[in-house]
């Protein structure tokens, strides 16, 4: 019997250890400072792009040499002139941050300038900027998020030439089921290196850009490390490189009247090929192309698939 109230007495011991231990006023919680009640919660655009894209002309020479980030503040603060001083963390070399933004008396939106000097094509510039904490509130809180946005921002800056946005119109399809596609639009990027590229190619939204260069008869030669190519077959497909495991195969979302009929995979030939389905060039000059392979899809039955393209 003594046994058992040795183990009581000890249990109740380490219990009491644990509760003081876990109590220790080196442990209570400290509420973070408080802004001014006046402050004006000033934040960055929450739609600002993670690479902010600077357009340079056909001659490599920038349209501007500068670019504007957008900010905003709290509207029930925004009848006076307010100027907020901008904390810059790191920025490349060629981005000049102005230190201060302005906003006009009774604006709540206010634009911030950066200039950018000498550049690359390809490349990715730092920049990561904050909004003085006396301006910054945060904790407010934005119903539904329609005007929030962060007090710091972290983003990079690429210097891009674009060809065109070229529209991509669905035509001569086979299959007993044929998918609706609708008509939808891709910007092509001019690298200023014989090469282009359509970001977030046919929508596959899982970080997949088409890269390729044009030969002298127009034709669309994709590069070696862009997507799956079966040199015997003349073909190039549109996922990774294990191209007989369907769980690496890349959904393609081109908008259509059924959102759950979705490219499961495509290929096309290429110029090598003599094959019927073989329509897969881009004309400079005439600013017109056409894309013709085989797909499969999640809903409708797989076949022929082709695209038309043009721009302005």
């Amino acid at each position: 019997m003594n046994k058992i109230y040795n183990i009581k007495a000890l249990l109740v011991a380490m219990f009491t250890l644990i509760t003081v231990t876990s109590c220790d006023d080196n442990d209570k919680w400290e509420a973070g400072p408080q802004p001014a009640s006046n402050n004006p919660g000033v934040y960055f655009d929450r739609k600002t792009p993670s690479i902010i894209e600077v357009e340079a002309n056909q001659q490599g020479v920038l349209l501007k040499d500068f670019f504007t980030i957008k900010l905003g503040r709290d509207e029930s603060k925004a009848t006076s002139a307010l100027k907020v001083p901008i904390t810059i963390n790191y920025a490349e070399s060629n981005l000049t941050v102005s230190k201060t933004v302005d906003f006009e008396a009774g604006e709540t939106t206010a634009l911030l300038k950066i200039n950018i000097g000498e550049f690359e094509f390809s490349k990715q510039y730092a920049l990561s900027i904050e909004i003085d904490e006396n301006f910054a509130h945060p904790y407010i809180s934005y119903e539904d998020m329609a005007n929030g946005g962060s007090t710091r921002l972290d983003t990079k800056v690429e210097v891009v030439s674009v060809l065109g946005t070229a529209t991509f119109t669905m035509a001569d399809n086979s299959g007993s089921n044929i998918p609706e596609f609708y008509p939808f639009e891709h910007v092509i990027y001019d690298n200023q290196n014989g090469t282009y590229s359509i970001k977030n190619f046919l929508y596959n939204n899982a970080g997949y850009n088409f890269d390729f260069s044009i030969d002298e008869d127009n034709s669309i030669r994709p590069l070696e490390e862009c997507g799956f190519h079966s040199t015997d077959d003349n073909r190039w497909y549109f996922y990774s490189a294990n191209a007989d495991a369907s769980a690496n195969r890349i959904p393609c979302y081109i908008p259509g009247a059924n959102p759950d009929d979705y490219v499961t995979y495509i290929y096309f030939y290429t110029a090598d090929n003599p094959s019927s389905y073989t329509d897969f060039w881009l004309d400079l000059s005439t600013k017109t192309g056409r894309m013709m392979g085989y797909s499969r899809y999640s809903v409708s039955s797989s076949g022929r698939i082709a695209f038309n393209i043009s721009w302005e």
